[in-house]
Formats: structure tokens, C-alpha cells, sequence
């Protein structure tokens, strides 16, 4: 006797969608750390002057002061450039998503963009006129806290507000250096445990808050920049914001949905900050 199974029937089924997931997107914090300004209306470049320094001396009683000094100043030009990304979305595809298409397509080049922005803010640090570290060198907070005294030690002390952006094997690393009392001169008969309880991740270190960005380019030999930097270090200068678009294509039968944006990220002073070149080796415990 023959049996009806259900491979049989297959043409006549219909297959149950789910909703749709989006791959997750790394963090973005580069564009709340810079300095960020606005491209006033008809202006093309943001230029942006800096004032030298002149030094006090002593003075004798009833002597005329003769040593004038000169005002010195000096300044960045900058220009700001558009990108954008665009999908497009068929009529056929539209009537046949369970998905709300128009939200899933402005969601993802939304969060194109976002990274996009953030990519060209960290490609900044390797940039710093100093920093500490070298390729293949594991970090650890020692480096953290000799980049925070480098960077109020130096002629012209760094600005606050300061930030550490580090890649999060960086972070890691640096957690888990804290956390072994023989390395960071805590009583060894302290628990480990204990300790990486006592500093919960992202709370500042010596003052300094900590953010993780997993854009952070790992090079081919497995180092990357990260970096401690002043808001004033770096600006993100825009032109306009982020801007989406949709746009009807009766040829194409289909939508162009897309985002542009007008902005630079740029370093404006190098001497405010300390790149950190170390390496970026997934954590295997």
C-alpha cells in the first residue's frame, strides 16, 4: 500500500517566514568624542586659529616694562566631503517581504553610514605625533597610566576632557592585567575574582573614561591603534547630517533608498594625544 509522505506534497506547501534579522553593528563613538562642529550656511572649509604662547617675567620697582611680546597665531583649514550608500528595493520584492522592506533598508544604510563615520575617526589615531607601544607588544595599564602622564606632562598639557578608545581585545588585555596582583603590586593573597569586581569594565581609569570600538583596523600581523586623545584633538565637521533619501524609478519598478552625508573627521592638534600600537590577539581565556 502506497504512503503519501510529506516530500510528496512539497509544490503544494507553504513555507512559514520569520522575521527577518539584521547582522549586529559594532559600536560607534568616535563621533560623540571629537569635537564636533557645524559647517555654518555658504561656507565651504571651517578654518579654525590658534593663539601662541607668551611667557610672564619679573619686574623691578620703578622700571619701565620695555619687553613687549609678539602675538603669534596659527591655524587649520579644513573642507568637508559627501558619502552615502543606497539599496534598492523591486516592487516584486516589496509585495513579497514579510519584513517592512522601506524600515529593513533604512535601518541598514543607516547603520552603513554610522560606521562609515566612525571607521574614518579611528584611522585618526595612527596619525598622534607620539604614542606608546609597538607592534607585537601585549598592553597592559601601565601603558594607560603613563599615557595619562605624558599627556598633562608635556610643555603644553592636554586639554580635558580625555578619553581612551581601545580595540576590545586591547581592553581585555588590559583587564585581565589589573586583575593578576604579582604584575599590578596588589597583595597576592587577594582574589582574582575579587579584583576584577573591584573595576566593573567601563568606569574610568585614572579619571580617564574607557570606550571599546571593534572598528579599530587589526592589521595583518594582528596590531592595532588605539589611543588616549582630548575632545579637542580631533573634530568631526559637518556639513549636513546624515540624510535619507527615497526615490520612485518606474523603469527599474523599483525604489532607491539611500543616505548621504556631508562631513570630515579630521586631527587638529597631534600633540593632544598618544596613539596605542599594541597587539590585538583574541582572548582564548
Amino acid at each position: 500500500m502506497a504512503t503519501t509522505i510529506a516530500s510528496d506534497l512539497a509544490a503544494g506547501q507553504l513555507a512559514f517566514v520569520g522575521e527577518a534579522r539584521f547582522t549586529m553593528e559594532r559600536s560607534i563613538v568616535c563621533a560623540e568624542l571629537f569635537n564636533k562642529v557645524q559647517l555654518p550656511d555658504g561656507s565651504k572649509s571651517y578654518y579654525v586659529p590658534k593663539f601662541g604662547q607668551i611667557a610672564a617675567t619679573d619686574l623691578t620697582d620703578g622700571v619701565d616694562m620695555t619687553d613687549a611680546q609678539s602675538l603669534t597665531i596659527t591655524g587649520t583649514t579644513h573642507t568637508t566631503d559627501e558619502a552615502g550608500c543606497k539599496v534598492i528595493i523591486t516592487k516584486k520584492l516589496r509585495e513579497q517581504m514579510k519584513a517592512d522592506a522601506y524600515r529593513a533598508a533604512g535601518l541598514i544604510v543607516g547603520n552603513a553610514m554610522a560606521q562609515k563615520i566612525d571607521e574614518d575617526g579611528v584611522d585618526l589615531f595612527s596619525g598622534l605625533n607620539s604614542g606608546l607601544g609597538s607592534a607585537g607588544t601585549v598592553f597592559s595599564t601601565s601603558y594607560m597610566h603613563a599615557a595619562v602622564a605624558q599627556c598633562y606632562g608635556q610643555d603644553e598639557p592636554v586639554p580635558d576632557p580625555l578619553y581612551f578608545v581601545l580595540h576590545p581585545y586591547q581592553y581585555h588585555d588590559a583587564k585581565t592585567n589589573l586583575a593578576i596582583p604579582t604584575t599590578s603590586n596588589i597583595p597576592p593573597d587577594m582574589q582574582k575574582a575579587a579584583l576584577v569586581g573591584k573595576w566593573r569594565g567601563f568606569e574610568p581609569l585614572w579619571g580617564v573614561p574607557i570606550f571599546i570600538d571593534a572598528n579599530i583596523d587589526v592589521d595583518a600581523d594582528g596590531d592595532g591603534y588605539g589611543a588616549i586623545f582630548s575632545k579637542s584633538a580631533f573634530m568631526y565637521i559637518v556639513g549636513w547630517e546624515p540624510e535619507n533619501w527615497v526615490e520612485y524609478d518606474a523603469s527599474l519598478r523599483g525604489w532607491e533608498i539611500g543616505i548621504v552625508s556631508d562631513y570630515a573627521m579630521v586631527e587638529e592638534d597631534g600633540t593632544y594625544g598618544r596613539y596605542l600600537l599594541f597587539d590585538c590577539a583574541a582572548p582564548t581565556a
